[in-house]
């Protein structure tokens, strides 16, 4: 049997609205791995909030990856190390925060031991416990910035108007371009800045080259924008039957069940088992 790898998001594919694993995606997921196939997450989360996901799977055995931040940090979930890192270059930041307060949006980034903020804000509380991942709130992120690296990202938050990052997003377009940076939604509250050409699907395209899969045996399985490279990159693409409806058309294979009801382990039985 030929060896497959499928390349998984977490929030609102793998994992419930309550941010849980249900049994059956546990159990094909545990199955499909002792059959040599590879599960690789693959997700707009940090590292910090990843590795916990990933050992809550137990995906940690010999060819267990991670691709987060989408794309920027590429882990080997076994010999936890990173294998591939590409972060925003640091002097950009403070004019974004700044353009972000104009528009009332809550900013956040990052450094290795958590998010970095400036306001303890409704938006950074909400982020924080549903990621598991710790904050701090200081007076100047730059500051607060790794010495020996570029932060792994820039994201922006409103919980309640989609409209508010819209139209953000169309305001920061030039600036992202002359800074080399790349836009896009991982939900409908979250819009992430990231260096330009580093996606999911750069990710994707990383490890099955890393691991010597051929394109033939690629699937991936998602629902939101930051989704759409990674689905473009593999040979089977699935989109949830919960996505937004113009996720669709991005999707070989949608999903009878949603996130909610074990999509991913449909998804398993159906081309991988």
């Amino acid at each position: 049997m030929e060896k497959k790898i499928l390349f998984l998001d977490l929030d609102g594919t793998l994992l419930t609205d309550q941010k849980e694993i249900t049994p059956e995606n546990l159990e094909a997921i545990q199955k499909a791995t002792s059959l040599g196939h590879a599960i690789v997450v693959c997700t707009g989360r940090p590292l910090i909030s990843t590795a916990r996901q990933v050992e809550k799977l137990g995906l940690t055995a010999p060819g267990c990856y991670a691709i987060t931040s989408n794309g920027a940090l590429i882990y080997d979930a076994y010999a936890k190390e990173t294998i591939f890192y590409q972060g925003v270059h640091r002097d950009c930041i403070r004019e974004a925060f700044d353009e972000a307060y104009k528009f009332h949006l809550h900013p956040q980034t990052y450094n290795q031991a958590g998010a970095l903020c400036e306001h303890d804000t409704e938006e950074m509380k909400y982020y924080s416990s549903s990621t598991l991942l710790p904050y701090e709130v200081v007076e100047d992120v730059t500051k607060a910035l790794d010495k020996d690296q570029d932060p792994i990202k820039l994201l922006f938050i409103d919980l309640h108007d989609r409209n508010h990052l819209d139209a953000f997003r169309q305001h920061m377009e030039p600036w992202a371009k002359k800074n080399h940076l790349d836009m896009f939604f991982s939900c409908d509250q979250y819009l992430e800045f990231l260096p330009e050409g580093i996606n999911k699907g750069s990710g994707v395209r990383f490890i099955s080259e890393y691991l010597n899969i051929p394109y033939e045996n690629t699937l991936a399985a998602g629902d939101a924008e930051n989704d759409i490279t990674m689905l473009q990159a593999v040979k089977t693409p699935c989109v949830m039957i919960n996505a937004r409806s113009e996720m669709y058309p991005y999707g070989t294979y949608i999903t009878e069940h949603d996130n909610n009801h074990s999509g991913i382990a449909e998804i398993i039985e159906k081309f991988m088992l």
